[in-house]
């Protein structure tokens, strides 16, 4: 890794620091103001456009935590990828081994003037593959594996 893509990667990191810590202030610091987000969270499903939209978010899933979980989350980015995709832009990709679904993460990390900061979050869940759907007719079945074979 470059010594770009590890500065990127160092920043990153704090950042989840501060999401483990439960630092809303600490953790917004890092993202840009005209940052963009997808998130897994149900409550969000269309892009969130801007800091205080993902700010919005994750003080949701903080208070999650810290009712569902005695607000103990532990993220320790696991198959962490960096590539440096300009002077000033380093994309990482990482996945979080928590509960249920493989969690999946992409940040596209930028540089400017105040240092690195987070522009893009892309938070997915991989759901295991063979899962069936009881309704074909619903609108979830497109996400369902198929055969090739017409069934």
């Amino acid at each position: 890794m470059s010594e770009v893509a590890n500065e990127a990667v160092d920043t990153l990191k704090q950042f989840l620091a501060a999401v483990m810590a439960m630092d809303h202030p600490k953790l917004m610091s890092f993202v840009d103001e005209d940052a963009q987000m997808f998130s897994p969270l149900g409550d969000y499903p269309a892009r969130l456009d801007g800091r205080a939209a993902i700010g919005e978010q994750f003080a949701t899933m903080m208070e999650t935590i810290r009712t569902q979980q005695g607000g103990n989350v532990n993220l320790d980015p696991q198959d962490l990828s960096a590539r440096e995709l300009a002077p000033n832009v380093t994309l990482v990709t990482f996945h979080l081994h928590l509960p249920g679904p493989l969690h999946r993460r992409s940040c596209l990390m930028t540089r400017g003037a105040t240092g690195w900061r987070i522009a893009h979050i892309h938070a997915s869940l991989a759901s295991p593959v063979g899962l069936s759907n009881p309704d074909p007719g619903s609108e979830e079945s497109h996400l369902q594996p198929t055969t090739g074979d017409g069934a």
